[in-house]
């Protein structure tokens, strides 16, 4: 897993995806009825644990599960707790989001900021399901296409690195096909995508470029981001981060 090129550049990227703290809030403000005195949140795929610290401001009285299956992204997010005053509420766990090791309905949240396509948005959203409380609530940031029929450029691209992207609608029919009730949903505004992920990581890839030289896959990464960033730039409207709120019925 450490020499894994993917965590190797992500591990040095200034940020590990899209999105902000505004997103985050509104994207919770579509849960109508936080529980209370406290409730459960599982942070799936933390990373760094930025969206988990706004989480923690968000709901004073929550406590929260992040976990992640690379142990020093977790390191940080304990740092970031202990610096905030967060610890007794922040628990880290290092697992993959595909073997959590939690039992049926534990959590009153589920949260999955960028990351749920890595084992399959399906997939993700029926097993994830299983760790829900009935009423519980689940957040899944992704990107999807917004059209159909997207440029040439764009779909050969993501053709070959992410082929696995659906259109924006399917991932609702998905909500449906699983017995959940789509809360509500909004897309990440392009700017944002600059601010916080593609403007931050070009000039640390020329970096990254020079450091890896000599390493085949890491240069494959890094080529691959640079050629998102351009593709991104060119074709905004044809793409981007959706976030899905759904709802488990009682």
């Amino acid at each position: 897993m450490e020499n894994n090129p993917v965590i190797t550049i992500f591990e040095s990227l200034p940020s590990l995806g899209p999105g902000d703290d505004e997103h985050t809030e509104k994207a919770f403000s579509i849960i109508a009825e936080p529980p209370e005195g406290g409730g459960e949140i599982l942070d799936v795929g933390c990373g760094r644990g930025v969206q988990t610290m706004a989480l923690a401001r968000l709901f004073p009285s929550c406590r929260i599960i992040a976990t992640d299956i690379h142990q020093p992204f977790l390191d940080v997010v304990d740092e970031k707790a202990a610096a905030e005053g967060f610890s007794g509420r922040i628990k880290t766990v290092c697992a993959s989001m595909d073997d959590l090791p939690f039992g049926e309905e534990s959590f009153d949240i589920i949260w999955a900021a960028g990351c749920a396509s890595i084992i399959g948005i399906e997939n993700a959203v029926r097993y994830w399901k299983k760790l829900l409380k009935p009423g519980g609530y689940m957040m899944i940031s992704d990107v999807f296409w917004f059209t159909d029929t997207p440029s040439d450029e764009a779909r050969e691209f993501f053709a070959e690195f992410h082929p696995a992207m659906m259109l924006e609608d399917k991932g609702f029919e998905i909500i449906r096909n699983a017995g959940l009730e789509l809360a509500g949903s909004f897309r990440l505004p392009s700017r944002v995508w600059e601010e916080t992920f593609y403007g931050k990581m070009r000039g640390k890839l020329g970096e990254l470029e020079e450091e890896y030289a000599d390493d085949e896959g890491a240069l494959m990464v890094i080529g691959g981001l640079k050629r998102q960033a351009e593709i991104f730039e060119k074709y905004p409207d044809e793409f981007g981060n959706t976030y899905l709120v759904m709802r488990k019925p009682l």
